[in-house]
């Protein structure tokens, strides 16, 4: 059960999302070919938690002091709530393709690809990855546009997440190739530079530049936690538990420390995260850190 200020949250960055979504596509022509287009972008934003959104707000608003409910969509944390969450959902339709992981299903839904044909997925992913970017151009004039944008580009271009996606699928085809090390450089060019420039986005915003370096290794370790307790979801749960396809042993982690050692591994970056962001006293960003761990999908 996620407490009333998570949903809050979510419900602020939901709305938000719908919002601009449907101020994008109001001069759209309503041709049937562009409808089910459009249809498929919306469809490919409805499912998810918004964990790296709420967590970059939070942050915005303890360094701020700002109320959540004061908050407009043309602020430039919301807006960056949405870059970030566009990005995401890009990453996320992008694998799920049939030339990729070939998921068919995920939050026990039919993934974009299955419910609207692979070519509108395509262009979907397309879309979302292009607009993040215009949403960061558009920013106010009081952001160094130049940086946030050179961020966004690093965290995304051929030697991060490109280059994982490229290493992730040599080593499915590949596992005797594979190694823990490997794992570490896959899973840090996968999502960590994304997380770096998220951090340093709500910096930028906020003017809270002290202490850069030691919350972007927040940032790190609890993603690095994330991709951790998928793979033992992908083993210890079921389709029925998850809403999306598991893999047993083949996953990452768990095939090469084993299931006990990975929970404790997990566990000790859950105990490092929290230790990082005690001194910041905020009771949201413990339960997001605990609710990393405790999740079942």
């Amino acid at each position: 059960m996620l407490p009333e200020w998570y949903n809050d949250y979510k419900k602020i960055i939901d709305e938000s999302i719908i919002k601009y979504l449907d101020w994008y596509f109001t001069n759209w022509s309503v041709s049937e070919w562009l409808t089910v287009f459009k249809e498929a972008v919306y469809y490919s934003v409805k499912w998810w938690k918004r964990i790296r959104s709420i967590l970059a707000l939070e942050f915005y608003l303890i360094f701020t002091w700002k109320n959540i409910n004061d908050l407009k969509l043309e602020d430039d944390i919301i807006m960056h709530c949405i870059s970030l969450e566009l990005m995401h959902w890009y990453s996320l339709v992008h694998d799920d393709l049939p030339c990729m992981d070939n998921d068919e299903l995920r939050r026990w839904e039919l993934t974009v690809w299955k419910k609207y044909w692979e070519t509108n997925a395509t262009l979907v992913w397309d879309l979302l990855n292009s607009m993040s970017f215009e949403i960061l151009a558009n920013l106010s004039d009081n952001i160094d546009i130049k940086m946030i944008l050179w961020l966004f580009w690093r965290s995304v271009w051929f030697y991060w997440m490109i280059w994982w996606q490229v290493l992730d699928s040599y080593y499915e085809k590949n596992s005797n190739s594979n190694s823990l090390e490997k794992i570490m450089d896959v899973h840090n060019r996968k999502t960590w530079a994304l997380i770096e420039a998220s951090i340093v986005w709500w910096i930028i915003i906020s003017e809270k530049f002290d202490n850069m370096e030691k919350y972007i290794d927040f940032w790190k370790k609890i993603w690095l936690a994330f991709q951790i307790k998928d793979d033992l979801l992908d083993v210890e749960w079921t389709f029925e538990d998850t809403g999306k396809s598991v893999w047993g042993e083949k996953k990452w982690f768990v095939h090469f420390m084993w299931i006990e050692k990975t929970r404790k591994y997990l566990d000790d970056l859950i105990i490092e995260s929290k230790t990082i962001i005690n001194d910041l006293d905020s009771d949201k960003l413990i339960f997001l850190v605990n609710y990393v761990s405790s999740r079942t999908k």
